[in-house]
């Protein structure tokens, strides 16, 4: 039976609507949560997700464990449960791929300690690193409690057949739509170079733990980004720098080393010369970080959490674009790589 003219005319404008419409554009975000000041930590968390759905974080925020608290919490917060789930949840997010954990500090796997139990976790990254010594001095800068107590959260996630360690070398075929290249620590561990200018509270427990964070090379499609944890001013000239391979340093996007509190030595900032960094840390010690200058000094657009509040990139693997949620919005750049 032949279609009637208006019947014909609605199939063939059907068909030149749904055929006009392109398919979406694959992106990739990159989200670095503002941690609020509870007097214990500068805290980092990130959140990245991908084209195919997968969902990754890098650290997990501040949370301390406190029996005086009305709910277990130093402050009354865990930055698991108070920031990064429901910024999940916002999203339809139900399970996190995996987690990557740069050092066993608690306000960078504190909010861990609450995602693990409510929260569908497939994966724990890190470097396997442990510390231990003999010598109580040596606990000064961060007691042996904190870091047990991450040793116990690795076994348990080891325990189900959900740990992975990696170390400096190592390419992570965990996603199709990132290459993730681990930069450090190497196999054997960065080890104390003996640096006699260290604050006396500034222990072996805090600074090789921060020195040998799992430091990570993220690329999706040109645009790279350098994750490299809280690895100190002292340990980036004395140990990463004589190690690394510093081509792998070389980036867009920079996730400031020790939450940009300390100066970014000249070797690494010529390396990496990153055309924006991010610093995660409050207010009250945002306008005096020391890398803000230095990475100013290279033309890098440089964020703090404190003053912008959540930072976030989205790229489509040729540009991307920074978006904050407060303060500096006529300086934030549409870039293309290079």
């Amino acid at each position: 039976m032949p279609l009637r003219p208006l019947t014909a005319l609605l199939l063939l404008t059907f068909y030149a609507v749904t055929t006009a419409t392109p398919a979406a554009e694959p992106t990739f975000s990159f989200t670095v949560l503002e941690i609020p000041d509870i007097q214990r930590g500068a805290g980092l968390a990130i959140v990245m997700r991908t084209p195919s759905g997968k969902t990754w974080l890098y650290d997990t925020g501040t949370a301390h464990p406190e029996k005086l608290s009305s709910d277990g919490w130093l402050a009354n917060f865990n930055a698991g449960r108070d920031l990064i789930a429901p910024l999940l949840t916002k999203q339809g997010i139900t399970t996190i791929d995996g987690v990557f954990m740069s050092h066993a500090h608690y306000d960078h796997f504190g909010g861990l300690l609450w995602l693990k139990d409510n929260f569908p976790i497939k994966l724990l990254i890190d470097c396997g690193y442990l510390f231990h010594s003999d010598a109580e001095a040596d606990y000064l800068g961060t007691n042996r409690d904190e870091l047990d107590h991450y040793t116990r959260v690795r076994e348990e996630f080891r325990a189900r057949g959900a740990y992975l360690g990696t170390t400096a070398g190592e390419t992570l075929k965990l996603d199709p739509d990132l290459k993730i290249e681990v930069i450090a620590p190497p196999k054997a561990f960065f080890k104390d170079p003996k640096i006699t200018t260290r604050p006396k509270n500034d222990s072996p427990s805090h600074f090789l733990v921060n020195a040998n964070s799992l430091a990570l090379r993220i690329q999706f499609g040109d645009i790279v980004f350098v994750l490299p944890g809280d690895i100190q001013t002292e340990d980036i000239e004395a140990s990463l720098m004589p190690f690394v391979d510093r081509s792998k340093l070389k980036c867009h996007i920079l996730v400031a080393p020790g939450h940009g509190i300390h100066p970014i030595p000249k070797e690494f900032g010529a390396a990496t010369h990153p055309e924006v960094s991010i610093a995660s840390v409050f207010p009250r010690y945002a306008k005096g970080i020391r890398s803000t200058n230095d990475l100013q000094a290279l033309g890098t657009q440089t964020y703090v959490t404190g003053l912008h509040g959540n930072v976030h990139i989205t790229t489509n693997g040729k540009t991307y674009h920074v978006t904050t949620e407060r303060d500096d919005t006529a300086k934030k750049p549409d870039a293309a790589a290079k």
